[in-house]
């Protein structure tokens, strides 16, 4: 009789078990999809013709036409785009990561009552919607006169990403053994030593996925350039591809579409690149909190 309930109970048990493996693969799959079809529905476009876009949007080219990439290229004027887009890259992450870094491993190794409460103010400024302080970066760009400059795009982004990373390096930091801090110190490394030499190198997993994730952050942004940037020969590539949609519609998809693969390549190149730093960098106690 026993053997019998436990036989049940075993077959139950699969059976509820083979029940939420389904459910849960089929959830994954169509979040998985809900990224990977963005990424593909451009390609449906980007080798036909204006004709053959407007009579049959889904149906396979005729033919492979490379030539919607160059003159994409040449309409959109993607190469001002593109050098605008590096630069705002590169400044996102000049300003956010060593700052970050630094108040990051301030925040772990020399705890009070003072830096605790600064920790929490920073802490405070992540779960502020960029949404909520567009007005009043808006005003406070213009009276510093970086309204329609790229050094506002970068301060402001930087403003943004260096509250996330401050915790995540904090994290990582209080992860590390204290007793190397002490070591140094007691060799008679100063503070800077300590920090450049020992502490910053150990943090390398978290330095990679800082910088991959804010060039990713920045080269993606659309929201902070739209607002501070009005000039046409400082707009990023995300701006110029945006004012082309808008200013001839569907008319003309296989060139919009052809210049949003370009716009998108070096994000996924980085991505498949760094992906193996952004995984060590989880693993290795990045994102611990």
């Amino acid at each position: 009789m026993n053997d019998a309930m436990v036989e049940k109970n075993k077959k139950d048990f699969r059976t509820g078990s083979w029940f939420s493996g389904v459910i849960i693969n089929g959830i994954l799959i169509l979040l998985a999809l809900s990224v990977i079809i963005p990424l593909l529905l451009p390609w449906f476009f980007v080798f036909k013709t204006r004709l053959e876009c407007s009579y049959n949007p889904w149906s396979l080219p005729t033919q492979i036409r490379w030539s919607n990439f160059a003159e994409a290229w040449t309409a959109i004027r993607i190469d001002q785009g593109l050098i605008n887009t590096v630069i705002v890259c590169l400044g996102a992450i000049a300003c956010t990561v060593p700052p970050a870094a630094m108040a990051g491993y301030i925040f772990a190794r020399y705890r009070s009552k003072v830096t605790e409460v600064i920790f929490y103010l920073i802490l405070a400024g992540y779960f502020v919607p960029i949404q909520m302080v567009l007005i009043p970066l808006y005003k406070l760009c213009s009276q510093l006169s970086l309204t329609d400059t790229l050094p506002g795009v970068i301060l402001s982004l930087a403003a943004f990403g260096i509250p996330f990373w401050t915790i995540i390096y904090r994290s990582f930091f209080q992860s590390l053994p204290g007793e190397l801090a002490e070591a140094a110190r007691i060799d008679g490394a100063g503070h800077m030593v300590t920090f450049f030499r020992i502490m910053l190198p150990l943090a390398k997993p978290a330095t990679v996925l800082a910088v991959l994730l804010v060039f990713i952050g920045a080269w993606s942004d659309y929201l902070l350039s739209l607002i501070l940037l009005n000039s046409q020969d400082r707009f990023t590539m995300q701006l110029r591809i945006a004012q082309f949609l808008n200013a001839y519609g569907v008319d003309h998809m296989p060139r919009y579409a052809a210049a949003a693969i370009i716009a998108a390549a070096p994000t996924i190149i980085l991505y498949i690149l760094g992906h193996r730093w952004i995984l060590r960098g989880t693993l290795a106690g990045a994102l611990k909190g």
